[in-house]
Parts: C-alpha cells; structure tokens; sequence
C-alpha cells in the first residue's frame, strides 16, 4: 500500500488564520526586534550641553578673587592681601568691559577717582552714562576704608586727581597705555594695561613721585 505523506496544518485560534502574508508581515518585524535594543527602565532625559554665558563666568571669577582675598588676608594680616585683591578685581573687570565693548561694537570707558571707580557705556544720545547700580558686575564701586588710588598714568602723563580720570575702551579694542595705582599703608599695588601684554594687575615695588 503506497505510503501517503503527512501536511500538517499550523493550528490556530478559532476565528483566526496565519495565511503567508501575514508571515510575510510578521518576518521584517521579528528580524528588527533581533536587531534593535531593548530599553529598559524609565526614559531618559536628554540635555543638551550649554556652555555659560560670560557674564556668569565673570561673577564666579569674582568669587574666586574675593575668597583668594579673605584667604590671604587671614593669613597675612596685612594691607598687601587688601591691595591685590582690590587690583586684581579692577583688572578682571577692566577685560570685561573690554571684551563687552568688542561684542556689542559700543564704546566703553572707565572713570577713576581717588576713593573708588564707575564704568560708562556709550549711549544712542552720543553721552557716555554710568552703568546701573543694580548691574552686577560693572556697577560702581568704592573702595575699601584706608585705601585709595594715589595715581594715575595714562599714555606716559600722570593725571591730577582733582578730577575724574577717563581710560576709554574702545570697540576695536584698542586700549591707551595706563597705570592705576593702589595704595593702603605701605601696600602697593597697580593695573597695568596696554596693547602688548593687555589689561593685567602686578606688584609696584617703586612708587612714582607724582608731578
């Protein structure tokens, strides 16, 4: 008796049928599950990186010079802490008008007098105009009891002290050869500035006679 052979039939759920479409359906889906990743657990939030705006990293340098200040100040107990800090805080505020000059193509100018100093801003009015005492970093700013600047030289010229004193930060840059002087006690400091070595605060061993 001829043998007959077996077609087994794929047995399914009453009022359902697997027809080779839907295999066919069934086959891409089943290889892209094999091939993707499984996530597990609760979704992710991605950030995107954002870098601090420099008005930030000005404020957290001011920090730093401020706490650098109180260190040495308990540490050495004398004026010469109290000068550096004050200097260095002119010279870190001074490269940040400037660097803020350039990117908004405005003038702008620092005005110095024996007891403290202000920034101005060009105005739309052709006026130069302090900055806002809310403004936090370029607001104005008084020294220190017992501490003054006893000179200023702009350009080689030593400047009377009668007056308001301008060093003008231009939009280009460009900057006039200073030195401000910061004086309490014995303890002297200065900030420096000129095209070459730019806007920096450095010891003054040798106090100038003034004219």
């Amino acid at each position: 008796m001829p043998r007959v052979a077996k077609v087994l039939t794929p047995i399914s759920a009453p009022g359902t049928s697997i027809t080779s479409s839907v295999i066919s359906q069934l086959t891409p889906f089943r290889s892209r599950i094999l091939c993707e990743p499984v996530l597990r657990g609760p979704p992710i939030s991605i950030r995107c990186a954002q870098g601090f705006t420099l008005i930030e990293l000005i404020v957290v340098m001011l920090l730093l010079v401020v706490i650098a200040g109180m260190v040495a100040l308990n540490l050495g107990g004398d004026d010469a802490g109290e000068v550096r800090e004050e200097a260095e805080r002119l010279a870190l505020l001074l490269n940040t008008a400037q660097e803020e000059a350039i990117l908004q193509g405005q003038l702008f100018a620092l005005a110095v007098e024996k007891r403290g100093y202000h920034f101005l801003q060009l105005t739309k009015n052709g006026t130069l105009e302090p900055f806002a005492k809310k403004d936090d970093v370029l607001r104005p700013r008084a020294l220190p009891i017992g501490m003054n600047i006893s000179e200023v030289e702009i350009d080689g010229t030593v400047k009377e002290q009668d007056e308001e004193i301008g060093i003008v930060l231009q939009p280009s840059g460009d900057v006039p050869d200073f030195v401000i002087t910061f004086n309490k006690g014995t303890a002297t400091w200065r900030v420096t500035g000129s095209m070459g070595d730019g806007i920096r605060s450095t010891q003054s061993v040798e106090r100038r006679a003034t004219s």
